[in-house]
């Protein structure tokens, strides 16, 4: 597996699905900006049993990153935790495959793990922008409690900042302290909130958490799982795991009493897919459960909050 005889300080991941269209642009952007940063890395593909001519594509072209062949499709943070484990690098950083980064890309991720919060800093999250418009779709995220709900929330910082939420597909983490928080959590397979899982956990165990918003990459954004379930199917999903995070995660007695008076409410108000999000919730409750009974509990609820109730709410 080692492309080198010497321990890599960064592995980068990429999982891919379908991605093909996508790869090529990626992993090259990867590895320009990885020698940019003057960092010694090494670059691992994670293919979630892609049908498409993905696996061919980097065993032709890219012979020196370490391909992991999944023979069934497990998901996405299924994925990543197998990569995670088989990577090197005391740092690791995560793209997903529809990434492409610019050339400070990983020089800006890595350089907070470098300062004075070093000991404490879990993961760094990147700045992205549009693939097609430009526009940014992910920045400084944070948190705000509203309508009874854990409310993801951004800010737009020109330098780096602290945050409560890192996504996965473009951020970089201390791969011990991964390992101690347990990496990424089944229950909100096949993907999404399961990142903003993982932050709050680190947040709670009094781990910090900074955007670096010179750590630049475009993005064309739910490439592959807009591809596999549709815009319907992705929203639904998305539903689902909100509810399952905020199960999983509150502590509160206060934030639980209100989320719960609310549920029945957002019910009758036909709140966007929140009725049949509730519906697919319920399987999994007893997980989400079991999950919020192994929480760290260094941090309060109202304190992670706190700290980034000025942020402007996404939704």
């Amino acid at each position: 597996m080692p492309h080198t005889r010497h321990q890599p300080e960064v592995s980068i991941v990429v999982i891919n699905w379908e991605g093909e269209e996508w790869l090529a642009r990626c992993l090259s952007s990867l590895q320009l900006s990885a020698r940019h940063a003057g960092r010694s890395h090494e670059l691992i593909v994670v293919d979630d049993a892609s049908t498409d001519g993905s696996v061919a594509l980097v065993r032709e072209r890219f012979p020196k990153v370490t391909l992991l062949a999944n023979p069934h499709n497990r998901g996405f943070a299924w994925s990543v935790n197998r990569a995670v484990l088989a990577a090197r690098g005391r740092l690791v950083v995560l793209c997903n495959n529809d990434l492409v980064a610019r050339e400070e890309f990983v020089g800006e991720l890595l350089a907070p793990f470098d300062g004075e919060l070093s000991d404490r800093l879990f993961a760094v999250s990147a700045r992205t922008m549009g693939w097609y418009d430009g526009k940014p779709n992910q920045l400084c995220m944070g948190a705000v409690w509203k309508g009874g709900r854990v409310t993801p929330a951004w800010s737009d910082p020109e330098s780096v900042a602290p945050c409560l939420f890192v996504q996965a597909g473009a951020a970089a983490y201390r791969r011990d302290q991964w390992m101690r928080l347990g990496g990424l959590a089944s229950i909100y397979e096949p993907g999404y909130w399961e990142d903003y899982d993982l932050s709050w956990r680190a947040a709670k165990a009094g781990l910090e958490q900074v955007y670096a918003p010179k750590a630049l990459a475009l993005h064309v954004g739910g490439g592959s799982m807009r591809k596999r379930y549709g815009h319907e199917g992705v929203e639904r999903m998305k539903a689902r795991n909100h509810l399952l995070f905020e199960i999983a995660n509150l502590t509160s007695p206060l934030l639980l009493a209100e989320w719960s008076a609310r549920v029945p409410l957002h019910v009758a108000r036909r709140l966007p897919y929140y009725r049949r999000g509730l519906l697919m919730a319920a399987p999994r409750l007893a997980a989400a459960l079991a999950r919020r009974r192994s929480l760290p509990r260094v941090v309060p609820d109202s304190e992670l909050l706190d700290r980034t109730r000025h942020f402007t709410p996404s939704y």
